[in-house]
């Protein structure tokens, strides 16, 4: 009972028998038996006074009858209070399917229901409807029969043992009594419901007697869709105590704030919930939980605890019910449904693992979309589907998938969702083990063709620029070559406006950068460089290119056809009345992504300038750690859920530890080793899974770097001997691990053949067998460096049996032609060393001598301590030689004043 009202909103009888806050309502099941006729009810307001009945005796004089379940009430607080337990008013309403009543605490006058009661409506609030009652079930109808009379108190001034005795003569009295009153009752029922729905105010209340049940005003219709039922709609009697006890018994029935008192007034006709107004309230308060849960999780992600993420869960959770219960609603229109559908399985397929409800979803989905026509529905759908497969790791099936909606969309010419599967297939290409193969540049050629045929250029450009990104990541023998192709076509249309794009603009800027860097061309490296810093620094102010958002609409001229609508707009988008465009919707780099870009690769392109500026380089990774550490997830667009939230995380950590590696590695070119454990220390506890293996590679090669430029020679041997750089499966550049993994592997072998030069260390037949790995490997390396530094080892080390002279010759001179065109001064330095060494040992002449001035000149200008000490001891050995004593004497001063130098830094890094 709700506020003296059924679950219909019937007027109920309640006893005035007080009630304690903390009373249990316990149901008894008891057999319905005869009941006399009812009769009516006096008004209220001619017994202001309340009325303590004698609970022993009311309870053998009024017991209930014929209604589903009885309730009793106890009051714990009172020690004087009898044990037997009272009785409690009937409704005839099962408790356990009764909603929660709204919190209010003003009492409100109680009927009885009558034989002839009428359905009627749930009550509504004349204010604003709240969500929580659209959003809960409706309960359900249960039987309801009358209950006999109770009997009319006395004035208040009557002793209670006086007013027991009256007792045993209420019906003729309240026969009397009814015919007395019953005008009166009639002309002021009006002005009884505007008191007690719209301006509840507290007053004394007496028990009332039995009256005939309102009449449904006009405005109530029963609706069927309020007979329904939900478990969620069930009560626990221990939880919705009701409270009215004798001490508070002059200010009439108190209710606790679990349970209602005031009745809401009678609602208008469209006011009155229908089940389509409950459906568009529970999408609504879907998309709110929806938003909601996505407003954590940038937050989340920096700090995940397992009740945050519980409450993110229950958000989700909740808005998938609203979900759920809107798609159980009986009428539906179809494409409500559809779209409901689609956005259900979006939802579980981002947030849940619930793989299979997903896929149910879009299965019904797809057939109500087929069978109403709703082909652009059907075809997002169909994305959906396809991505799931891939996500499941599903390649094949996902290929298999693909290529079927491809064929259906080119058999009935709807040339935007061709784009779009054409382009989803590239995407599941780029995230394979090999992004380069045939089936996926055939694919990106087919997009370049239709494109082309159509006159949409901006798909053109697109997939020229995603092609040559393709080839950039093989590294095969002709992909620079390859690339820049792709770059050249793409830049044909760099004058239309309909392709003027800055996101596609810095992607052709940074892969001809890119394509420099490999080539090793100094002066190209500079020009592209301030080419690209040039046009980065007037897309500033482009509003075009929003700072965090990662989406990029690329124009395709209108099709005739209806495919697409604002339902679709995640994947293909409408474009305005009137206008000649649609928008093929593609997930590309934010503003800070591309400037973030931008200084990593100035960084590397400053590596190759002659002389270098080293504080400009690290200036410029620093200000990238500064935007990665300031934007966090926010770098490439707000995270469309948790999962996304993370996924960009790991993106944003692996991007930071790229950058620690760089400075790493330039810390260890000038033997700054405290820096270099500072990166080392950072690393290790950035580099966790799920970061890729590339990452954990380039780590772990630093530390063995570190180690070894500290002497620690047994650590860093152990290191670069893990089988993570093994290359026993590397015969071949063909082989399933990426390029970039092989490099490392390669630099870790050159690194552990150093250290094996060392007598206690030397391992002849080890150093042969690595030796044989290497060489199918960087003979024919397309990376100058690779093939440079392999030629200095083989002119280097010492073998049993040894390289012949001619073969070290050969090498050396490879070596330092390599190193003069890549400009490179420290391993032009190192190869000059090697050459003094090799070369001119003990050997009298000019030649030996200007050999020995080289080294030393280079290694200065490489700033490596180390390498200076070498070069200076060697050049003081040539002094020597040439019996020139004081140049010697000097130079070997010098040499060991860089000597001690090295070994000073050596010893800060110990004590850091």
């Amino acid at each position: 009972m709700n506020n003296g009202y059924d679950a219909w909103g019937n007027p109920q009888f309640q006893h005035q028998q007080p009630y304690h806050q903390n009373a249990v309502f316990t149901p008894t099941p008891y057999q319905p038996q005869p009941q006399p006729q009812q009769h009516p009810q006096q008004h209220s307001q001619q017994h202001p006074h309340p009325y303590n009945a004698h609970p022993q005796q009311q309870q053998q004089q009024h017991q209930p009858q014929n209604a589903n379940y009885q309730f009793h009430s106890y009051d714990p607080s009172l020690d004087q209070r009898p044990t037997a337990i009272q009785p409690s008013p009937q409704n005839g309403v099962n408790l356990h399917t009764m909603p929660h009543p709204p919190q209010h605490t003003t009492p409100q006058r109680q009927y009885v229901q009558q034989q002839e009661w009428q359905h009627m409506p749930p009550p509504m609030s004349m204010s604003m409807p709240s969500p929580s009652y659209q959003s809960s079930p409706q309960p359900q109808m249960t039987p309801m029969t009358p209950i006999p009379p109770p009997s009319i108190p006395h004035p208040q001034h009557q002793p209670p043992h006086q007013h027991h005795q009256q007792q045993q003569h209420q019906p003729q009295f309240q026969y009397q009594h009814q015919q007395q009153f019953s005008q009166q009752h009639q002309q002021q029922q009006q002005q009884q419901y505007q008191r007690q729905y719209q301006t509840p105010v507290h007053r004394h209340v007496s028990s009332p007697v039995a009256v005939q049940s309102p009449q449904l005003p006009p405005q109530f219709v029963p609706h069927p869709s309020n007979r329904h039922i939900s478990t969620a709609a069930r009560i626990d009697p221990r939880a919705s105590p009701i409270s009215a006890s004798p001490r508070l018994g002059t200010h009439g029935i108190t209710r606790s704030p679990s349970v209602g008192s005031a009745r809401s007034p009678a609602p208008t006709p469209g006011l009155v919930p229908h089940h389509a107004d409950t459906n568009s309230l529970l999408i609504c308060i879907a998309e709110e939980y929806f938003s909601k849960a996505r407003e954590s999780t940038v937050s989340m992600v920096e700090n995940i605890d397992a009740q945050s993420l519980n409450e993110y869960q229950k958000l989700v959770a909740t808005g998938l019910g609203c979900l759920e219960a809107v798609l159980e609603s009986p009428k539906l229109q179809p494409r409500l449904e559809a779209r409901i559908r689609f956005r259900y399985a979006s939802i579980l397929s981002e947030e849940t693992n619930n793989v299979m409800e997903a896929e149910t979803a879009l299965t019904k989905g797809i057939t109500l979309c087929e069978r109403n026509r709703f082909t652009d529905l059907k075809y997002a759908m169909h994305f959906l589907q396809i991505k799931l497969l891939f996500s499941q790791q599903k390649v094949k099936a996902a290929m298999i998938a693909v290529d079927g909606r491809i064929r259906d969309a080119e058999v009935v010419k709807h040339y935007h969702w061709i784009y779009a599967f054409r382009f989803l297939k590239t995407s599941m290409y780029l995230q394979s083990a090999n992004p380069a193969e045939t089936h996926a540049l055939d694919n990106l050629k087919a997009i370049a063709n239709l494109a082309n045929q159509r006159n949409d250029h901006a798909i053109s450009v697109v997939a020229s620029l995603l092609e040559g990104l393709s080839l950039l990541k093989t590294m095969k023998d002709d992909a620079i070559v390859r690339v820049q192709a792709c770059i050249a076509q793409a830049l044909k249309y760099q004058f239309e406006d309909s392709v003027r794009i800055p996101q596609l603009d810095a992607l052709a800027l940074m892969l001809d950068l890119a394509c420099s860097l490999h080539q090793k061309s100094v002066q190209v490296i500079m020009q592209k460089l301030k080419n690209l810093q040039d046009h980065m620094d007037t897309y500033m102010n482009d509003n075009s290119w929003h700072p965090i958002e990662s989406q990029l609409l690329l124009p395709i001229r209108n099709s005739p056809t209806l495919t697409i609508s604002h339902d679709t707009a995640a994947i293909l988008r409408p474009g305005p009345d009137g206008g000649f465009y649609d928008y093929l919707v593609m997930s590309f780099w934010s503003k800070l992504e591309a400037y973030n870009v931008t200084y990593t690769y100035s960084g590397l392109a400053l590596l190759y300038q002659s002389p270098r500026n080293d504080k400009r380089i690290f200036r410029l990774w620093e200000e990238a750690l500064s935007q990665l550490q300031k934007s966090g997830v926010r770098l490439r667009g707000l995270p469309n859920s948790l999962a996304d939230a993370v996924a960009k995380a790991d993106w944003q950590r692996e991007w930071m530890c790229y950058l620690y590696i760089l400075q790493g590695l330039h810390f260890a070119t000038h033997t700054r080793w405290p820096e270099v454990k500072k990166c080392v220390a950072k690393l290790e506890d950035m580099v966790k899974p799920p970061l890729g293996a590339i990452v954990v590679l380039y780590s772990t090669y630093l530390a063995g770097v570190y180690h070894q430029g500290t002497g620690d020679l047994k650590t860093a041997n152990s290191i670069f001997g893990n089988p993570i750089f093994s290359l026993d499966n590397d015969s071949g550049r063909s082989g399933n691990r990426k390029a970039a993994e092989v490099d490392v592997a390669l630099l870790a072998t050159f690194n552990r053949i150093w250290i094996m030069q060392h007598p206690d260390y030397r391992n002849d037949r080890l150093t042969l067998e690595l030796l044989e790995q290497l060489r199918p490997l960087c003979s024919d390396h397309p990376n100058v460096e690779i093939r440079t530094s392999y030629n200095l080892v083989l002119a280097a080390v010492q073998t049993n049996p040894p390289v012949p002279m001619t073969a070290v010759k050969m090498h050396i001179s490879t070596a330092l032609n390599s190193a003069q065109s890549l400009g490179n001064v420290h391993t032009l330095s190192i190869a000059l060393n090697v050459m003094r060494a090799k070369l001119f040992q003990n050997i009298v002449g000019d030649q030996a001598l200007k050999s020995a001035k080289a080294a030393s000149n280079q290694a200065k200008r490489s700033g490596n301590t180390l390498w200076m000490s070498v070069a200076d001891g060697m050049l003081a050995q040539s002094f020597d030689v040439q019996g020139q004593g004081a140049e010697a004497q000097r130079a070997w001063g010098d040499a060991t004043q860089y000597a001690q130098q090295t070994f000073n830094m050596m010893g800060q890094e110990g004590s850091a």
